[in-house]
C-alpha cells in the first residue's frame, strides 16, 4: 500500500476531463509468494544461534574475570604502599622525641616520596584498568562480529533451500521497519528447524 501510495502522489496532476489513468502496477508480480523470518528469534532459539552466543558470553566472562583479577592486583600493590606510608608515619609520632632533627627530616622527606609514589601507583592503575577494558570490550566485539559472520554463513544456504523447496519468490526479514506481517507467512520456526537439522548429531552406526 505504501508502495501504490507514493506512486500516486508522484504521478503528475490530472485535470477534472481527463481519462481515468490506468491502475499503478504493482512492484512484485502477480501470484508472486512471500514470507518473512525473524532472524533475531533464529539467533535465540536455534541451536547454532545459542552455541554461538554461548561462545560470546564465555569470552565475556572471561574477560571480566580477568580485568577483576588484574584490579585486585594493583589495588593489592597501592594498599601495600599505604602500609608503608603508614607504618613511617607512626614511626615518625613514636620517635619524635628521641630521634635526631636530620633523621626526623630524612622521614619526613621519605613519607612525602611515598605519598607522591601512591598518587601515581593509582593514575598508572586507573590508566591501565581504562586500556585493559577497551582492549577487552574491542576483543568481545571482534569476536561477537566473526560468530555472527559464522552463524549467518550456515543459515544463508538453509534459508535459499527453504525459500527454493517452497516455492518462495520473495522472503523479507522481520524487523524494525515491518509493522504488520500475516502469520501464516512467518517462516522463522521453519528456519530454526531446519538449520537444527543441519546441526543435529547423526545417529552412531
Amino acid at each position: 500500500m505504501v508502495v501504490i501510495v507514493m506512486g500516486l502522489l508522484g504521478a503528475p496532476a490530472l485535470a477534472q476531463d481527463a481519462p481515468a489513468a490506468a491502475p499503478a502496477s504493482l512492484p512484485f508480480p502477480a501470484g508472486a509468494r512471500f514470507g518473512y523470518v525473524n532472524l533475531q528469534q533464529v539467533l535465540a532459539g536455534s541451536a547454532e544461534g545459542l552455541a554461538a552466543n554461548a561462545k560470546v558470553q564465555e569470552l565475556t566472562d572471561q574477560k571480566l574475570a580477568e580485568l577483576e583479577a588484574r584490579n585486585k592486583e594493583l589495588q593489592a600493590e597501592i594498599d601495600a604502599s599505604i602500609t608503608q606510608a603508614q607504618e613511617s608515619q607512626q614511626k615518625l609520632a613514636q620517635g619524635e622525641t628521641v630521634m635526631s632533627q636530620e633523621a626526623r627530616l630524612s622521614l619526613q622527606r621519605e613519607i612525602s616520596r611515598m605519598e607522591l609514589e601512591i598518587q601515581r601507583q593509582r593514575q598508572d592503575a586507573i590508566g591501565e584498568m581504562d586500556v585493559a577494558t577497551q582492549d577487552a570490550e574491542a576483543e568481545v566485539t571482534e569476536f561477537r562480529q566473526q560468530a555472527q559472520i559464522e552463524f549467518e554463513t550456515k543459515l544463508q544456504p538453509v534459508i535459499d533451500k527453504l525459500a527454493t523447496d517452497t516455492g518462495l519468490d520473495f522472503l523479507f526479514a522481520a524487523g524494525p521497519g515491518m509493522i504488520w506481517g500475516n502469520r501464516s507467512l512467518d517462516l522463522t520456526q521453519a528456519v530454526i528447524e531446519a538449520l537444527n537439522a543441519t546441526t543435529a548429531t547423526p545417529p552412531s552406526q
